[in-house]
C-alpha cells in the first residue's frame, strides 16, 4: 500500500485514510491545477486561432499605386492673364454707303496699358484704331446692317471687347 505523509504531525498514513491516526488531523487531498490550466491554455490558443482566421478573412481595404503623370500644361489650361478694369468710350457710326467710322471718346485707362484697338466687322479684321482720346478710323462694312467689334489688347497680354454695335 501507498503512504502519504501527514503535513500537521509528519507521521505515516495510508492513502486511504482521511484522518491522521496519530494528531486526528483531517487529511486535505490537494487538489491538482494541472488539468484546469491545460483547459484554460486549450480555450486561449482556440480563441487566438478563431480571432486571427476572423481577421485574416474579413476585407480590407486594398491600397494601389496611382501613376503619376507628369505632362507640361497646355495652352488652354494655362490662364489667361486679366484685363484690367479701365473703360474705353468708342463712338460709330455708318457714312454711307457702305463704310464705318469709329472715334475714340474718351477712357480711363492709365497711358500705355492699351497697347492696340483691333477693329473687326461682319467678323473679319478690319484693322486697328488708335488708342489715345480723338483717334478715329473709317472701316469697309456693307449696305445693310453690320456687325462691329473693337477689341482692346492690354499691355499685360488680355484682351477684352471695348465696343460692340451689330446694327451699324
Amino acid at each position: 500500500m501507498a503512504k502519504k505523509i501527514c503535513s500537521h504531525c509528519g507521521a505515516s498514513i495510508d492513502t486511504s485514510r482521511k484522518i491522521c491516526p496519530k494528531c486526528r488531523v483531517v487529511m486535505n487531498e490537494k487538489s491538482s491545477l494541472k488539468p484546469y490550466l491545460i483547459i484554460g491554455g486549450i480555450i486561449v490558443i482556440v480563441i487566438l486561432i478563431a480571432g486571427v482566421l476572423l481577421l485574416s478573412l474579413s476585407p480590407q481595404s486594398v491600397s494601389m499605386p496611382v501613376p503619376a503623370i507628369t505632362v507640361p500644361p497646355t495652352a488652354m489650361a494655362v490662364q489667361a492673364p486679366i484685363a484690367p478694369s479701365c473703360t474705353i468710350g468708342i463712338t460709330g457710326q455708318k457714312v454711307p454707303p457702305s463704310s464705318i467710322q469709329l472715334r475714340v471718346m474718351a477712357g480711363t485707362c492709365s497711358a500705355g496699358e492699351v497697347t492696340e484697338l483691333k477693329v473687326s466687322v461682319n467678323g473679319v479684321q478690319q484693322g486697328t484704331l488708335g488708342t489715345s482720346p480723338g483717334a478715329s478710323g473709317t472701316f469697309a462694312g456693307t449696305s445693310g446692317t453690320n456687325n462691329v467689334i473693337v477689341v482692346a489688347k492690354f499691355a499685360n497680354g488680355a484682351e477684352n471687347v471695348v465696343y460692340q454695335n451689330v446694327a451699324l
